[in-house]
């Protein structure tokens, strides 16, 4: 027995598993999602013939794993730990092909061999990078498609009708007979994401058949299945099964059968969703979520020698039963026994224990991961937009649909999305979702993953993005639509009509749909990184041994004598570099192994790896160059792209930078003929890509002599293996004492996943570090603080006049504007002062008490704006209830930002800093007016880049002195303050700072004050200058209203959970159960009839999740096994999916500005 609670009503109930759902593996604390109905009395069987339950429903298995796990449950979740794929071969690529021809003729319903032929010399240029990596022709691809042909024009001929024929027949598995014919398309690879069935799936058609049987006709939809292969497995009756539940929940009826077609047998076949099948599978899906979603042990290793044999994960495998098992030889059979003995007879126990350390921090890392993740069905879309991962209710502007016939499959077709209703002061600038961003579409009815893309431009009244399906309206009922006799939906191609997809359909629908545009988390990067990891470990990779020696066993690097003095400019380069970039490039030469360079702030690490590239090349050298941002790698070949240099930029081309496309030869240009790809891949010296890019075909035909790592400091350990296995050496450019890698997961960064591999080294290997220390940024007052505080007086400017810039204010006499011997207190420019009296007018800028002339003045070029005489309306306030913001610190950076505009700063050479995204939306709201071209930014989002004037917001001030883990990292403070380079004002509580135990923040107010850099703001000083009254009152207004609304933030929000709730929904254990009133049924639901739902039209949140209590009873039925279940208590409710999240730090792409 299995007790929960619900979690939106707190109710306790009682679910009883009996027969073949009494051994599924919950524990304490699991989510679990029930099928079924519930007594009044709270209780619920699940038996093999009544309800279900859906354990881990948060994470989706692919239909296709589970169908695999029957044969062997161990790759199945190696599959999903370490993305275990066998390489490209050709059987699988020629089904890829298949299926696409199959497809495309379904769309336009052309089956003719002229037609068939054109088709398939269409699509091979797209398929040139696989038949390079296998190493055929491509008259040998052509020639295997074209002798496939006839089998799918005879299957055409025959189902492709408005009604069955009299050879349309398809027969079960128990030997029953229908007549079928396909006479309507929805969709062709159709991806369904499931939270209901804790499924997900690439459906290859939705098609709408009329089917003819015992039980008379109908019009049903169903998914057809195609399978290129000759063997049949019992696997593709399972996914096929599956993909009937699937459909089910996309489409919001009863799917009952799915339809399987083997092309080379001919053989058509209905697949029933029979329940006991569908039963045995659910359970299998549970087991598989139980070993991915809990990182328990593995499954056992297959007792079958051929399978094993011929298994393409074994070396994943054998290397994981090494290293995390313990596992030797013995436990298995011959021939398999003397290969694993031979990949891991150079494994030590200190390779074993770095695998487990790195792989635990992974699987820690990865489940924070998850839980942005499933926000998407978890947490409405207007929560999450408030976070800055999602858009809520947004529409396709019409008349904006493009279909890319040469772009990639992810990014094929292009829509600009607006809001349906967009709020006062919105902006899609505003938020995590950048240019270059994944992101995942989905309606706002609860079905998911409609398209999944990229975004290709952001402005503030419209985003554009790029997807890899239509966002037409394939679920929209038809007129006379019976959800048993006559599923009959809107689709692409229509027999009967003949109507096809190339008409024009694929456009917006008269009726507009509410979307929700999701940032797309992460969603299989970590098994990558997880793979990384693990090929250190495999001597099968090249580099393995090498790398494991100076990385986990710590020898120390090599390096030749000092090289031959070789100079850029012997090479007719204009560019001159200082001593700095002279010994950067002679270290990276003379490096046997690896070398570091520490770019201190300013120093120019962008311009030295440009020079280290230009030298590389000009010796012969090919350079493997990668960071983790689009933007840095783009930064870099921006400096190099008239050099002269060959380059070959890989990525999707939506994530480029537009002065970059010429180097993307293979993602912008595709190649008209495969010598020309093979060309591409191989002649340029420089290949320039990301490090989660490195799967990519070229990297098993290529070896490069050196690798480059940009922003190697922010990147973590496993990731940053990936690109320097490729490479004879490597160079890792950075600097630790700045931001280090984002770590969402506090268990993994208090374990180290936050140490990147270059701290690890430069701490190790301190003789591998060259230094750049000559900055040409910062003035010498602003460079103080970092050179006092971080790096130990090592900083230089890089000439006098960098030493001696000061900010070109052409207009200090405008500032006379602000200042009048009149106020009037109801054009305060702060009101949130008035209890402290009347201001304190200031009546001329040349007054000498003036702050504001003070602040802007060029002389003063560090000014620390101190509040503390201004308590208690200096300190900070919760905002929304648990969001800490500073109105009084937004008042002052509003003045001192206009009043910078008024003296002729331009708006692009000022940025403003802060270190909470909550003061950060107040600051947007408040100068609003000023976008785009003015910059307001985290500390985290600014790292990398620069400004003439930087204002930075300190927001913590309190009477405990508390500053919080953001501010008590000293590395974000000193992003935040190298950032300037002619003035820096910083607003804070001097008192707060100092008194808060940071020596950081301690040693940046005490040098303000022997610089004499403080000013301390009086009473009455705010409040004496005059700003513009328009965008002053409404900002007035909002805050206002923000005030009055923030001390019933929490009691609305939880009356609006009440009335509105994210799907599914979810529950929380409890520590003994109790007798409470029911709320009665989550979703009424039929439990016999698989996958059967009602009709609905609002949000689907009418779904049962719960998390499991405490576990008692014999279980009943035949099993009679008792729970033990440890003691661990989950609390997950509102705090945890609306609050207390850590701040994200978007380092992936910087939003294009462009005009609104």
């Amino acid at each position: 027995v299995l007790v929960v609670e619900e979690e939106q009503t707190k109710k306790i109930k009682a679910i009883t598993l009996r027969q073949a759902w009494c051994n599924t593996p919950c524990t304490k604390g699991s989510y679990v999602h029930v099928i079924g109905t519930f007594t009044a009395g709270g209780q619920c069987t699940v038996d093999d013939e009544h309800n279900m339950v859906i354990l881990h429903p948060d994470h989706l298995i692919s239909a296709t794993t589970v169908g695999d796990s029957f044969s062997c449950m161990r790759k199945a979740v190696l599959q999903d730990r370490v993305k275990a794929t066998s390489d490209a071969n050709e059987s699988a690529m020629i089904g890829t092909i298949l299926h696409e021809i199959f497809q495309e003729a379904l769309k336009t319903n052309r089956w003719d061999h002229e037609w068939l032929l054109d088709l398939i010399q269409r699509t091979i240029p797209r398929k040139f990078e696989t038949i390079l990596e296998i190493g055929i022709t491509v008259e040998h691809v052509i020639d295997r498609l074209v002798s496939k042909l006839p089998h799918i024009q005879a299957w055409a001929k025959i189902f492709i009708k408005a009604y069955p024929g009299s050879d349309a027949v398809v027969r079960d598995r128990n030997g029953k007979t229908a007549h079928m014919s396909v006479n309507k398309l929805l969709e062709v690879e159709e991806h369904v994401w499931s939270p209901m069935y804790g499924l997900k799936g690439n459906i290859d058609a939705s098609v709408q058949v009329l089917m003819r049987d015992e039980s008379g006709e109908r019009t049903l939809t169903v998914p057809l299945e195609l399978k290129t292969g000759k063997a049949v497995n019992v696997s593709h009756q399972a996914q096929t099964a599956l993909y009937t539940l699937l459909m089910s929940d996309r489409y919001d009826i009863d799917v009952t059968y799915g339809v399987l077609y083997y092309l080379e047998s001919a053989d058509t076949s209905r697949v029933p969703a029979i329940r006991r099948e569908i039963r045995q599978m659910i359970i299998q899906r549970n087991e598989l979520a139980c070993y991915v979603r809990e990182r328990l042990q593995l499954p056992p290793m297959t007792s079958d020698s051929h399978q094993c044999n011929r298994c393409y994960a074994q070396e994943t495998c054998f290397l994981y039963h090494r290293l995390s098992e313990d596992g030797t030889g013995e436990t298995l059979g011959m021939p398999a026994k003397q290969k694993f003995e031979e990949l891991v007879r150079n494994l030590k126990v200190p390779h074993q224990q770095f695998f487990q350390k790195w792989d635990l921090l992974l699987t820690r890392e990865e489940s924070q991961m998850k839980r942005f993740h499933r926000e998407l069905w978890t947490m409405l879309s207007e929560e999450r937009e408030k976070l800055g991962r999602c858009f809520a209710n947004v529409v396709v502007d019409p008349g904006s649909f493009k279909e890319l016939p040469e772009g990639q499959k992810i990014n094929r077709f292009q829509y600009n999305l607006i809001k349906h209703h967009a709020p006062l002061g919105f902006s899609f600038a505003e938020s995590q979702i950048a240019v270059g961003e994944p992101i995942v579409i989905s309606d706002e009815k609860g079905h998911f993953a409609l398209a999944n893309g990229y975004v290709i431009s952001v402005r503030k009244r419209s985003i554009t993005v790029a997807v890899d399906r239509r966002l037409h309206n394939a679920r929209t009922r038809e007129p006379g639509f019976d959800p048993e006799t006559r599923q009959a939906f809107a689709g692409l191609m229509d027999v009967t009509t003949g109507m096809v997809a190339s008409s024009g359909h694929a456009g917006c629908d008269d009726e507009p749909i509410l979307y929700r545009l999701d940032k797309d988390e992460f969603s299989n990067g970590m098994a990558l990184v997880r793979n990384n990891l693990l090929q250190l470990m495999n001597d099968n990779d090249f580099r393995s041994i090498a790398l494991r020696a100076l990385i986990v066993d710590g020898r120390a690097p090599t390096f030749k004598p000092s090289p031959s003095g070789y100079s850029i400019q012997s090479q007719s380069q204009s560019m001159v570099m200082n001593s700095d970039q002279e010994a950067a490039v002679d270290k990276v030469f003379s490096a046997q192994d690896y070398a570091l360079v520490l770019g201190m702030p300013g120093t120019g690490k962008t311009t030295t790896i440009a020079h280290i590239i230009r030298s590389l090349v000009a010796r012969g050298k090919s350079v493997l160059l990668t960071s983790y941002t689009h933007t840095a790698v783009d930064n870099i070949l921006l400096k190099i792209r008239n050099d002269g240099i060959g380059i070959l930029r890989l990525g999707a081309a939506a994530k480029i930078h537009p002065e970059v496309h010429e180097f993307a030869t293979v993602a912008a240009h595709p190649s008209n003929t495969l010598e020309e790809l093979e060309r591409s891949w191989k002649d340029p010296p420089v290949v320039a890509t990301t490090c989660l890019t490195i799967n990519h075909p070229i990297f098993r035909r290529r070896l490069f002599d050196y690798c480059i790592v940009d922003e190697a400091s922010q990147i973590t350990l496993p990731v940053c293996l990936g690109p320097i296995r490729m490479a004879k050496r490597f160079v890792l450019v950075g600097d630790h004492y700045q931001l280090p890698p984002l770590v969402q997961n506090k268990e993994a960064q208090e374990g180290g996943l936050d140490v990147s591999l270059f701290k690890l080294l430069s701490e190790s290997q301190p003789g591998a570090v060259v230094s750049l220390e000559h900055q040409y940024r910062m003035c010498a007052d602003i460079m103080l603080l970092s050179n006092t505080l971080i790096y130990d007086g090592r900083l230089k400017c890089g000439n006098d006049s960098v030493a001696n810039r000061s900010l070109k204010a052409p207009r200090l006499d405008a500032l006379q504007r602000h200042h009048s011997s009149q106020i009037q207190r109801g054009r305060s420019s702060n009101p949130f002062l008035t209890p402290l009296g009347p201001p304190v007018v200031c009546a001329s800028h040349e007054s000498p008490n003036c702050w504001l002339t003070h602040t802007i003045s060029p002389s003063n070029k560090v000014v620390f704006l101190d509040t503390d005489a201004l308590s208690p309306a200096s300190q900070e306030t919760l905002s929304g209830g648990s969001r800490i913001v500073n109105q009084l610190e937004c008042t002052l950076t509003y003045q001192v930002v206009e009043s910078l505009l008024t003296a002729g700063i331009a708006a692009s050479e000022i940025g403003v800093i802060t270190f909470y995204r909550s003061q950060l939306a107040q600051l947007r709201q408040r100068l609003r007016h000023r976008a785009p071209a003015l910059e307001l930014h985290t500390a985290d989002k600014f790292q990398g880049r620069d400004k003439e004037v930087v204002v930075v917001s300190c927001v913590r001030s309190n009477e405990a002195c508390n500053v919080g883990d953001l501010l008590r990292d000293w590395r974000r403070v000193n992003v935040a303050v190298t950032r300037a380079r002619s003035k820096l004002v910083v607003v804070g509580s001097a008192r707060t700072l100092r008194r808060s135990g940071e020596p950081t923040l301690k040693g940046l107010v005490d040098i303000c004050e022997q610089r004499g850099w403080v000013r301390e703001l009086q009473p009455g000083e705010v409040e004496g200058h005059v700003f513009d009254g328009s965008s002053l009152e409404d900002w007035m207004s909002t805050s206002t209203q923000t005030q009055r609304s923030s001390a019933t933030a929490v009691a609305e929000t939880s009356a609006a959970q009440r009335r509105k709730v994210a799907s599914p929904k979810k529950a929380i254990a409890r520590n003994s159960p109790k007798t409470k009133k029911p709320t009665g049924p989550l979703r009424p639901r039929d439990a016999n009839a698989v996958g059967k739902q009602p009709a609905t039209t609002g949000s689907p949140a009418k779904k049962k999740r719960a998390v499991l209590g405490e576990s008692g009873g014999n279980g009943s039925g035949t099993g009679g096994g008792r729970w033990k279940v440890p003691e661990k208590r989950a609390r997950v409710g509102q705090k945890v999916l609306l609050s207390n999240k850590p701040v994200l730090r978007d380092i992936v792409n910087e939003v294009l500005d462009e005009e609104l």
